[in-house]
This record gives structure tokens, sequence and C-alpha cells, in this order.
């Protein structure tokens, strides 16, 4: 219960990878705000957690929107206390070529894998700057660390949302909020079950999200930890440059 008196706020938390993250947190001691767009899933992942004895509350937000992701924090923050830790995991994927995607697409996977993390990691940072402490970590894909075919939208999003979590370690690094970056591969989710439908081939070598919720909460637990601007792979390896003080 290492984590204990802290309070999370995890992102796509009602399911899969997120669902994970959020058990992971709450069996260290951490309270949970389960955001998610689905309102039934963010409930039945904070009653989930509070089954087993843990602090949680669910909020309902589309990322994506400034108005709900701030309503939302504010919910969670009345709730549970000031939240001290941020996942931004909540994205999307879809299928498509750089030289045939719709604006329309494109711009839908920007804004829920690229400006919902910016915008939740706005709406938590006064009151993480306030008491000087503070986690935030991304969810980004092994995906936007090199080029491939078929996934245009979402391989730049994720490599944008890379460079957005190294320059947050900047900004935040003599204020005493660590940011850092974990880049999964395939993991046994619905999302990697579109990616089947929608492509064919098979995914042998895909994880269980419950491995990726341990690199996770090996970056925020012990909370007193400075690793910044790291970012890592499905197993924790840094991919580019990992500062630790």
């Amino acid at each position: 219960m290492s984590l204990h008196g802290h309070v999370a706020l995890v992102t796509g938390g009602g399911r899969g990878l997120g669902r994970a993250i959020v058990e992971a947190l709450s069996a260290a001691g951490a309270a949970a705000a389960v955001l998610d767009i689905d309102a039934g899933a963010a409930e039945a992942a904070a009653a989930a957690a509070r089954a087993c004895g843990g602090r949680a509350c669910a909020v309902a937000a589309d990322v994506t929107n400034k108005e709900q992701v701030s309503a939302a924090v504010e919910r969670a923050t009345s709730d549970l206390g000031a939240i001290d830790i941020l996942v931004n995991n909540a994205g999307i994927w879809r299928h498509n070529l750089l030289r045939d995607v719709s604006e329309e697409e494109w711009d839908r996977v920007m804004a829920v894998n690229v400006k919902g993390p910016l915008l939740c990691a706005q709406a938590v940072a006064p009151s993480m700057l306030a008491r000087g402490a503070g986690k935030i970590v991304h969810i980004a894909s092994i995906a936007g660390i090199g080029p491939g075919v078929g996934w245009a939208a979402y391989q730049t999003s994720k490599a944008a949302l890379i460079m957005l979590g190294r320059i947050q370690a900047e900004e935040f690094r003599e204020r005493n909020i660590q940011v850092n970056v974990v880049c999964p591969g395939a993991l046994r989710t619905t999302m990697l079950e579109t990616i089947m439908f929608v492509e064919g081939g098979d995914y042998p070598h895909a994880l269980d999200p419950a491995a990726i919720a341990r690199v996770v909460l090996d970056l925020i637990d012990p909370f007193e930890q400075s690793t910044t601007g790291a970012v890592v792979d499905g197993a924790g390896n840094s991919v580019f440059a990992s500062v630790a003080d």
C-alpha cells in the first residue's frame, strides 16, 4: 500500500489497459478516479476497485473536450482529493494511409491521442504545481517510434505524444513533477481485436495488459522517485533517453 494517500486519475480507465492500470494503482493503495467516455465502463471499473477495498470514483468525459475534462477533474477532486497522479491512457486506432486519410478521421485520432493528454495534463497541473509534487505517465505506443504502412494517423499521433511527454518533463523538471512515457507493443485488448478484424493476421506475442500496468506502476511507485523524461517500451527498457536525478 505504498501509494496510500495519493489520488490517481486514469483516462480510458474503463476497459483494457486502462482498467489494468486502475487495478494496479488501487492495489498499491492509491485512490483511483476512472475517467472514460463510456460512463458504464468507468463505473464498473470503479466498483471493482471499491469491492477490493479501494477508494474509487467514476467520471465520464470526452478527453478532447476541455470543459468536460475540467468538470471531470473537479468531480474527481471533490470525491477523492487533489489528483497527484495522472495516467493518460485513452486512445483510438484507425487504419489509414497518408495519401487518402480523411481530414475528419485524421483530426479525431489527433484529438483523442494528442490533444486529450494535453488537456488532461493542463487540468491537473495547477494543483500539482501548488503542492510541488506530481506524476504524469503517457501511454504512447511502440508504433510511434518507427514508420509503417496503414497506421498513418495513429503512428503520427503516438510519435507526437512521445514528444509532448518529453517536453512536459523538461517544463516541470524543477517543479518536482515527473513525466514519463510508456510505449507498449501489441496487447490483448479490444483494440487489438479491432486491428485483427480490419487487417487480418495474428499477434501471438501480444502481452496481457497487466504486464504494462506493472511498467506504469514502476514509474510511479515509490512516489518519491525522481525518474523523469523516460520513454520506455513494454518491458520497461529505455527507448530514447532516461534522466534520473
